[in-house]
């Protein structure tokens, strides 16, 4: 009995072992937002800006209900003339190579960002006249004048120790293959155009991810991502197509969102006055603009196109944010042909050869090639329908379709007329009223619009404290571009996305209403947990560093009982007759 107990013993550990070493809980999301850099500097795509969420740290965080809260800094103090912000650090913050992450890295990040110019996250710089660091845990920024968005800043804090030996002239093209944060992920293996894998940081200051690895998946097809999550071999899909809403909701073991994005499509126009564009020169005339807007029947656009996802798009702040501009009726551009025409007309665009387009008084037609992302099919439909609209009022429009490599490159040479495109924005307007001023052609604008009196506007809201105050001149800011149509946001998005609930629980959408993902935050990727450990974990606090594994546990515990049994069968063996007794 004891060799068979101790062979059990001995076989149900090695099992047990084996087990706990393969259970790895890997959570496979699928994209088809392709990841454009590993290198926050040069990174402009949602795509990008989730995954360092996932990697990296900001100063302060957005909580649920996307409020600033704690984070690498554990308080922070503004001084009484508001040109001063002192932040505490915490002081058990370490980067992925174990390396502590100091004040001097949060100087080196927003110095660097804000000399060289490039990326997503330079508006977050702005208005910062200098940086000191009393000490390891202790920064102060100093500002040229008050910086209402200094607590909306999503800068990742990144490595001095490794970014430092970049030159800046380097910064543009290196790579940053193999990324150190300090965030709860760390980087594993990238293959570009198949997936990016990422493993849990085991010492992760606000405790160990439930998530052992992610593995974003990256599909050319939205209908293949579709069939891949109801298969089973991912785990949640973003931005899938409106058509492949119904379908999935049948399927009992996935959760189907849409979510209301902060963002919106739009149709953007090449507004570039240099000689160096290759826009058709027409387009520099805002009437041309504006009657292309008018031509357009919007509603019909998200009907049909999007399959009634999302809701008709005005101006670029979307209707979301506290700071939204919505045009009173006076001034809203509707869907009515004749205005079109009538615009047109008034500004001598006339059809003087009867073949349906308008020309100019030189005999230039009103001909233009609009450019789509080939993949992103409702967008190309949506394009399509726009084309057949604006054609009654006079005006051609060629779609033309490539990859979204292509059309990102026409946008960076400006070579296009028109494009349809799509922005997801901050939680702070600032970000993407700044891809309108004239300071960022060359960086994140892609019309090249250029207005003197907006550019003023931008930076005097980011220094108005009070929210009202700065809230009537960012509304002066969108009527300049609804009146001016350096854009025409077609609709504010709703994003499809699903996960499977046999798999995983604790998803939330964040704000309510929210995504899942795609966010501001990666409170998911902190709390979501898989569904055999949820009753477990449950019992313990939220972002607590976690033990060595209740499996583990589990076999020492049950290790235990049959040694015992074990030696309990032996001694009864051995007893003597009169020990019965």
């Amino acid at each position: 009995m004891s060799v068979i107990l101790l062979f059990l013993l001995s076989s149900s550990v090695f099992a047990a072992s084996s087990s706990a070493t393969n259970n790895i809980h890997t959570m496979r999301i699928g994209v088809t937002e392709q990841l454009d850099s590993l290198s926050p500097i040069v990174s402009y795509t949602c795509t990008g800006f989730e995954t360092f969420l996932a990697l990296y740290d900001p100063l302060v965080k957005f909580d649920e209900n996307l409020k600033p809260s704690p984070d690498i800094a554990k308080d922070w103090k503004l001084s009484d003339d508001q040109l001063t912000w002192t932040f505490h650090l915490r002081d058990d913050v370490k980067f992925h190579d174990g390396v502590p992450l100091t004040s001097a890295d949060v100087k080196f990040s927003y110095d660097t960002i804000a000399e060289t110019g490039m990326g997503m996250y330079t508006t977050f710089t702005d208005g910062i006249a200098s940086i000191e660091c009393p000490d390891k845990y202790t920064v102060v920024i100093h500002t040229k004048k008050p910086k209402a968005n200094m607590l909306m800043s999503t800068v990742p804090i990144l490595p001095e120790h490794i970014w430092k030996d970049v030159s800046k002239k380097d910064l543009e093209t290196w790579p940053n293959s193999n990324p150190i944060g300090s965030g709860p992920f760390k980087f594993d293996e990238y293959k570009q155009g198949q997936y990016l894998k990422l493993k849990a940081n085991d010492d992760y200051f606000l405790g160990r991810p439930h998530i052992d690895e992610i593995v974003y998946v990256f599909y050319a097809n939205k209908d293949t991502m579709a069939q891949a999550l109801k298969l089973g071999e991912i785990d949640a899909a973003t931005n899938l197509s409106p058509t492949q809403k119904k379908s999935l909701e049948s399927d009992k073991n996935i959760q189907v969102i849409s979510a209301q994005m902060k963002g919106f499509t739009d149709i953007g126009f090449n507004c570039w006055t240099d000689p160096k564009s290759k826009g058709n020169k027409l387009l520099l005339d805002k009437n041309i603009r504006q009657a292309i807007e008018w031509a357009i029947n919007k509603q019909q656009i998200i009907d049909v196109a999007y399959s009634g996802e999302g809701t008709v798009g005005t101006t670029i702040v979307d209707p979301t944010d506290y700071y939204h501009y919505q045009p009173p009726a006076n001034e809203l551009i509707g869907n009515n042909v004749e205005k079109a025409k009538e615009i047109l007309s008034a500004d001598g665009y006339k059809n003087i050869n009867g073949d349906g387009i308008r020309e100019d008084s030189k005999g230039n037609q009103l001909s233009f090639t609009l450019a789509v992302i080939s993949d992103k099919t409702e967008d190309v439909k949506a394009a399509q329908m726009v084309a057949g609209m604006v054609k009654a009022a006079g005006i051609k429009l060629s779609v033309e379709t490539f990859d979204q490599s292509v059309v990102s490159d026409k946008i960076a040479k400006a070579d296009y007329d028109l494009f349809v495109w799509g922005w997801e924005a901050d939680v702070d307007p600032t970000t993407i009223l700044a891809v309108v001023t004239s300071k960022e052609i060359g960086n994140m604008s892609e019309t090249y619009y250029q207005n003197p009196t907006y550019d003023k506007l931008h930076d005097e809201q980011q220094a108005i404290m009070d929210e009202a105050g700065r809230r009537d001149v960012v509304g002066q800011m969108q009527k300049i571009l609804y009146d001016d149509v350096p854009y025409i946001v077609l609709n504010y998005d709703t994003s499809v996305q699903a996960v499977r609930t046999d798999k995983w629980t604790g998803w939330k959408q964040i704000p309510k209403g929210g995504p899942f993902f795609l966010g501001a935050t990666n409170i998911n990727y902190l709390n979501v947990l898989p569904v055999e450990a949820a009753v477990p974990a449950a019992a313990a606090p939220a972002n607590t560093k976690a033990s060595t594994g209740s499996s583990d546990k589990g076999l020492i515990i049950g290790g235990v009982i049959i040694i015992v049994i074990a030696i309990a069968v032996i001694a009864w063996k051995r007893r003597k007759p009169e020990d019965e007794e």
